[in-house]
């Protein structure tokens, strides 16, 4: 019996002690926000990521490619690698 009661003695407990103020909504219609002029920078970000991960599975398909593959993928990742390099270690 006690048991059973525990909950719902909390869960009034919490609403008595919520302030009204968090849960009412404003009476005024809110604006819509104006034109920012922050824009997110993605650019670089998203391309290393991009280079990176083909870097990664290049190298992993390069495991189980056949003979015959080999030499492309190894052109294809000797490139990509390149390119990582050029972008986004700029200074390291």
């Amino acid at each position: 019996m006690l048991k059973s009661c525990v909950c719902p003695v909390f869960l009034l407990g919490a609403a008595t002690v919520m302030p009204i103020s968090a849960i009412a909504a404003p009476l005024a219609p809110q604006s819509v926000p104006g034109v920012s002029s922050v824009v997110p920078v993605q650019g670089y970000g998203g391309r290393c990521r991009e280079l990176r991960e083909r870097i990664r599975e290049l190298e992993a398909r390069m495991y189980y490619a056949p003979p015959y593959e080999r030499g492309r993928m190894e052109r294809r990742l000797y490139r990509t690698r390149e390119e990582f390099r050029f972008n986004c270690r700029r200074g390291y």
